[in-house]
């Protein structure tokens, strides 16, 4: 079973549709995650936070599954990376479970609006970049403020 079959409840589902540009960000906050879209792929995106994963667990702000069967979790982040790369992490471990099929490629995103130690690479983020490479075909970024990118 794919990711958009398992997770097809509409109150977590922001928009589905094959927009132009995806604009993801929270009320009355400055950071944003802008995905262009040129090919106009059918893309879903989820509020995971409280709506897709209910109750106490860590997990990201959002999830935005392509056509294409790419799937980028997302947080918007105010200045605790470390935090944020623990969210991601656990956010993986919680939706991609053994009856999904693996989507192509898992990507992670941060939107941070400052970061506490610029350059200064965490372990957290050497360890979940090489989950990604190694095991779901991804990439890590993280922007602060907002993050511009072509969706695959």
């Amino acid at each position: 079973m794919k990711f958009c079959e398992k997770y097809q409840d509409k109150a977590s589902i922001c928009f589905a549709d094959k927009r132009a540009t995806l604009v993801l960000k929270d009320k009355k906050e400055k950071r944003e995650y802008r995905g262009n879209n040129p090919s106009r792929l059918l893309l879903t995106a989820y509020r995971v936070d409280e709506e897709l994963v209910e109750g106490e667990e860590m997990k990201c702000d959002y999830a935005v599954y392509t056509e294409t069967d790419n799937l980028y979790f997302i947080e918007l982040k105010g200045g605790d990376y470390s935090h944020a790369l623990d969210q991601l992490s656990n956010t993986i471990q919680l939706l991609i479970q053994p009856d999904i099929e693996c989507p192509q490629a898992i990507h992670t995103r941060v939107v941070l609006s400052k970061l506490k130690v610029p350059g200064v690479w965490d372990s957290k983020e050497k360890k979940l970049m090489a989950l990604l490479k190694q095991k779901y075909n991804g990439t890590h970024r993280r922007e602060t403020q907002v993050m511009v990118e072509n969706i695959l």
